[in-house]
Order: structure tokens, then C-alpha cells, then sequence
């Protein structure tokens, strides 16, 4: 399976990523790492670099993202083949030419993604080494990280550099983030009931047309940029029959709650977790 229009929209709200080229800037690209800067005043990560590969069809397979902000650095990778539950908790051994560095980590789940946060002291030996990985129950899985020391200089160097001024002609005002965020799950929804076939009763695919006509003025500016994060960036399929229910229920809840609700339940389920981690998945 691909990563999934829903899971697209979860990954950049939980990594603070945009669902809109406008929200972030290009700030470098080292050796396959794209290193980009957000704009403005934020609560999330100000720059990050993100590497992807792909499989031999040029499909999205796994995403390595390292974000860096003044509490650190955080650590999330998402593979198409996972499956996780939100808020799930793993410990996860790193490993760096095959040796654990130091203690073991504690990653949060969510879907096709796993994200924990690097303590500083881990940073040197990951930058010194040859081979990075993560040990599984089921056995270690390789993490492409060429130019890393490169990649995170360049970081460094984004964190550093002082946020660009505003342009004197005012562009447009960007929409709340959680507002982008339930208009991107929306694009979504109508596109699996439009190509998808997917259930909905004429009153739900009514209620869908006016929620999305409500918010479509304020889009409007960056509708290509939001459009293609769905349809392109991160790959769209139909959801399969497993994933019946799951598209029920976010369609139930977007129908059911505001813009502001929604976007606000999507970060409490991403952000939940039990009290104690469980065992390595």
C-alpha cells in the first residue's frame, strides 16, 4: 500500500510539516536531504531535512525526517508497509555500524509512522557512523542516511539563520494550520467517495460538498500546493477493505465536528499514549 491521503495529512500535522508549499521555504539540498525552514511564529520544529526513497516503480516506500528545534532533535521515519496504532509506544533499539547507541529510545507510533525524540549526546556517534538501523523483534531494518554529517550541518545552519523578513506587498494571509489540515482530510474524503466508491448516504455526500464549499474561499490561494500533497507527494490509493471502518469514521467525525474540532481531534489521537511503552513491535 501507499501512504494514504489520511495518513499524508496526519504525518504533517504531527511532525508540524505543511500541507501547503506555502508554509515552508527551501533552505538546502545535501546529498538526497531536502532541508526546508518554516516561516513565521510556530510551535513546531522551525527547519527539517527529509530524505525519501522510493521503490522500483518511483513509489514513495519510506520517508527519514530530522527535525531540529531549540528542545532538539526528533527523529520520525514512516514505511508504507507499517501499520501501527495511534499513540502506540515501542522501544526501539538505534543501531549505528550494527552496535546499539547507547539506551534505547522510545518511539511513538501512529500508522505508517514511528517519530522519538534524540537525545544531543546520540548526535556525534550517528554523524561519525557508516550504517544506521533500527532493530525490530523480527530483525533489523536498514535506514538510508548517506551525507548525514552534511545534511545536519545544513540544519544546524537553518536553525541558525535569522527568519526572513515579509515581503512588503502582503501576499495572502495562510490559513490556520489546523484549518489546512481538515481541508487536506476533506480532498481526501470526497476523493474516495468520488473514485473509490466508497459508502456515504446523499446526506453525508452533501454535508461533505458544504463543509469543503465553506472552506474553499480561504484555501483558495493554495489549493494546487495542498492538491498535490493528496494526489502526488505522497502518493494516493484507494483504501482497501480493512480501511472501510477507519474511512467511516473520520468521514463521520469531519461531518460532525468544525474545521477547528476536527483538526483538534487528529492531534489528540496522533498526540495520545499510554503510561508505560510496551515491547519492541
Amino acid at each position: 500500500m501507499r501512504l494514504s491521503p489520511v495518513t499524508a495529512a496526519m504525518l504533517a500535522t504531527i511532525l508540524g510539516g505543511p500541507l501547503a508549499a506555502a508554509d515552508r521555504a527551501p533552505f538546502e539540498t545535501v546529498g538526497g536531504w531536502a532541508i526546508e525552514r518554516r516561516g513565521g511564529e510556530t510551535g513546531a520544529p522551525a527547519c527539517r531535512m527529509t530524505r525519501t526513497e522510493q521503490d522500483a516503480q518511483g513509489e514513495i516506500a519510506r520517508l527519514v525526517i530530522l527535525s531540529l528545534d531549540r528542545g532538539g532533535f526528533t527523529l520520525a521515519v514512516a514505511d508504507r508497509n507499517w501499520d501501527f496504532p495511534a499513540g502506540a509506544r515501542f522501544a526501539v533499539p538505534i543501531l549505528l555500524d550494527g552496535n546499539p547507541a547507547g539506551s534505547t529510545p522510545i518511539w511513538t507510533g501512529d500508522g505508517q509512522i514511528l517519530r522519538t525524540p534524540l537525545p544531543e549526546a546520540i548526535v556525534p556517534a550517528m554523524l561519525a557512523a557508516r550504517a544506521l538501523a533500527l532493530r525490530f523483534a523480527d530483525g533489523d531494518m536498514a535506514v538510508a542516511a548517506p551525507d548525514l554529517a552534511a545534511a545536519v550541518a545544513a540544519l544546524r545552519r537553518c536553525a541558525a539563520a535569522a527568519p526572513s523578513r515579509p515581503a512588503i506587498a502582503a501576499e495572502p494571509p495562510l490559513p490556520v494550520r489546523a484549518r489546512m489540515a481538515t481541508y487536506t482530510v476533506g480532498l481526501a474524503l470526497q476523493a474516495g467517495l468520488q473514485n473509490c466508491g466508497m459508502a456515504a448516504t446523499d446526506a453525508q455526500r452533501e454535508a461533505i460538498e458544504a463543509k469543503m464549499a465553506a472552506l474553499r474561499t480561504e484555501m483558495a490561494p493554495y489549493e494546487t500546493a495542498i492538491r498535490a500533497q493528496v494526489t502526488k507527494s505522497r502518493g494516493f490509493a484507494c483504501p482497501t477493505a480493512d480501511k472501510e471502518a477507519e474511512f467511516q469514521e473520520v468521514l463521520r467525525r469531519f461531518i460532525a465536528l468544525s474545521p477547528d474540532e476536527f483538526a483538534a481531534a487528529i492531534d489528540r489521537q496522533a498526540g495520545a499514549a499510554p503510561a508505560a511503552p510496551v515491547a519492541k513491535p
